[in-house]
């Protein structure tokens, strides 16, 4: 049997590659495509992963452009073109980009023999930091390409509970969620954090959706000095940086995928930033997954799993309206962190991963 696993995006290549051990095991003859432009540096990628073959894709240097939308478009096609050679039973999509929904809606045409898992991995456009309403042109045809074509979808996965209320509307069949994954097991490691200050870590892509001014300004209000780590890069990293050493003392580390390395860095912290701009549609960050397992209680002001995480396990301050941040609550968090190592354990590990989604696999090419 065969299968490929496709992404027009690098950031989801470790999801990809977590399906792809999955397929592996159960003795699928797999591949995994990528595009070879990097969304979040804007140009041709110089590495990626041994496992991962790069289908070439057109650069845009905005990400609300025509450019951007002819760029995904265009690489959407040169994609299910690369996969009619492959012959695939299996085909495990990543959306966004939403043009490759409608892509294989045409190629499920053609091969209704073909088994389609549409993992949905973001909302477009709910999850953009818009202040005009995405009912309206031309957000309304962005959604409609989602909406009109996951019907053609086998299997329907997301990775958080919170999509689900928009893609039941679209899809009549099961929606599974596979949170995204990290380690088989929390990473317990001795704290190192200092106590006579608040040591705060933001990891992650530094873009258009963080808001940098509410997080300078939750910062501002804790009545303790405060150091921010930094990890992580983006097109905002110079604003995000400026913003921030207004404020408390900031150390930038740039990306850091190392693990090791970035355990060490957590190992200083007492708690991980979950900020964003008001208005997304977002219900679980991959930031959150790392946080949770190394401990880390997380400020945070999305809805959605990780607020009802945050509330189930106390694994944090869920900012709602005028919450201030008690920074002896997170100290005490940090000390006392055994239900955060719970939250991930049961809910965020590879192993939960791994068997929703063999689970799907297996219902699927019944």
């Amino acid at each position: 049997m065969k299968a490929v696993i496709a992404t027009c995006f690098e950031s989801n290549e470790e999801r990809a590659s977590s399906v792809y051990e999955v397929l592996k095991k159960l003795a699928y003859e797999v591949r995994i495509f990528s595009s070879d432009y990097s969304h979040i540096r804007k140009e041709k990628r110089k590495s990626h992963p041994e496992n991962v073959t790069l289908i070439e894709a057109r650069p845009y240097s905005r990400n609300l452009s025509l450019q951007r939308i002819v760029s995904h478009s265009r690489f959407a096609k040169d994609l299910f073109a690369r996969i009619e050679e492959e012959k695939a039973d299996l085909i495990w999509l990543m959306a966004p980009a939403n043009s490759l929904i409608a892509e294989a809606k045409k190629y499920k045409k053609d091969h209704p023999e073909t088994r389609l898992v549409i993992d949905i991995i973001d909302m477009w456009p709910e999850s953009l930091p818009l202040s005009i309403s995405k009912d309206l042109f031309p957000l309304n045809l962005w959604k409609k390409l989602r909406d009109d074509n996951i019907g053609c979808a086998d299997a329907l996965v997301c990775e958080c509970d919170l999509y689900k209320e928009i893609l039941r509307k679209h899809y009549s069949g099961n929606i599974t969620t596979i949170r995204w994954a990290r380690h088989s097991e929390a990473v317990v490691q001795e704290s190192e954090c200092p106590d006579d200050r608040l040591v705060l870590v933001y990891i992650g892509s530094i873009n258009h959706i963080i808001d940098a001014e509410r997080i300078a300004s939750v910062i501002s209000e804790i009545d303790s000095p405060v150091s921010l780590h930094v990890i992580g890069e983006g097109e905002n990293t110079d604003h995000f940086l400026e913003v921030t050493e207004k404020v408390c003392e900031v150390i930038y580390h740039g990306a850091v995928r190392d693990e090791k390395a970035k355990a060490d860095i957590f190992a200083k912290c007492h708690a991980g930033i979950n900020i964003y701009r008001e208005g997304l549609y977002i219900g679980l960050t991959v930031k959150c997954i790392d946080y949770f397992g190394h401990g880390l209680p997380i400020i945070n002001n999305i809805r959605g799993d990780t607020w009802d995480f945050v509330e189930t396990y106390d694994a944090g301050i869920n900012l709602d309206g005028s919450t201030k941040i008690d920074a002896n609550k997170l100290m005490d968090l940090r000390k006392n962190n055994q239900r955060i190592y719970d939250l991930y354990n049961e809910n965020l590990t590879k192993e939960v991963f791994e068997e929703r989604c063999r689970k799907v696999v297996e219902e699927v090419m019944q």
